[in-house]
C-alpha cells in the first residue's frame, strides 16, 4: 500500500483536471479549472507564479523532455506554450472549434499534438524557438529593449538575450 511522499498541493483554486511530471521526476505541472497552470517541486511548493492566459478551464497538461517547455490545452480552445518561469513562448494555438481535451509534445519537442471535445486530433509546430528568434529580432533595437523599466520589458529582454541573442554569439564566436 503506498504512503503520501508529501503533503497535497495546495494553490488552485478550484479543480485540478491534469498533472505531468518531468522526465527527471523533480517537477509537476498542474493546470485547473481556476484557469491556471502551475508548476512545484517534489514537496508541493510553487516553482513560479501562476501562469494566466487561458479564458476558461485548463483542461490539460504536458511537459517536453527537457523540461523545459510546458503545453497546456484550455476550454477555451486554445493551445499555449510556455517557459517554466510562465512566460508564454508563443501566441495561442487556434483552431480549435471548441475544448482542448488532451495536449501533447514529441520528445524532440518540435511537434504539438491536441484533441478537442469532437475528436479533432491537430498537429502544431512546436519550434517556438523559431517564433521566438523572429520576435526578438523585431524587437533587437525597440527602445523597450534597449534600456527597460518595468519588470515584464526585463524579462523580455532576458528571453531574447538567454534563447536568441546568446546563441547568435556563440555562432560567431565559433
Amino acid at each position: 500500500q503506498g504512503l503520501p511522499l508529501a503533503e497535497p498541493f495546495r494553490g488552485h483554486q478550484d479543480w485540478v483536471r491534469s498533472i505531468a511530471m518531468s522526465r527527471d521526476g523533480q517537477t509537476i505541472v498542474s493546470g485547473g479549472d481556476d484557469g491556471t497552470v502551475r508548476l512545484w517541486n517534489l514537496q508541493g511548493l510553487p516553482l513560479a507564479e501562476p501562469f494566466r492566459g487561458h479564458q476558461d478551464w485548463v483542461r490539460s497538461v504536458a511537459m517536453s523532455r527537457d523540461g523545459q517547455t510546458i503545453v497546456s490545452g484550455g476550454k477555451d480552445g486554445t493551445v499555449r506554450l510556455w517557459n517554466l518561469q510562465g512566460l508564454p513562448l508563443a501566441e495561442p494555438f487556434r483552431g480549435h472549434q471548441g475544448e482542448v481535451y488532451c495536449v501533447g509534445i514529441s520528445a524532440d519537442g518540435q511537434t504539438i499534438v491536441s484533441r478537442d471535445g469532437d475528436g479533432t486530433v491537430q498537429l502544431w509546430d512546436g519550434d517556438w524557438r523559431a517564433w521566438l528568434q523572429v520576435c526578438c529580432d523585431k524587437l533587437r533595437y525597440h527602445p523597450i529593449f534597449t534600456n527597460p523599466q518595468t519588470e515584464e520589458a526585463k524579462a523580455a529582454c532576458e528571453v531574447c538575450r538567454k534563447y536568441v541573442w546568446s546563441q547568435e554569439a556563440d555562432k560567431t564566436s565559433k
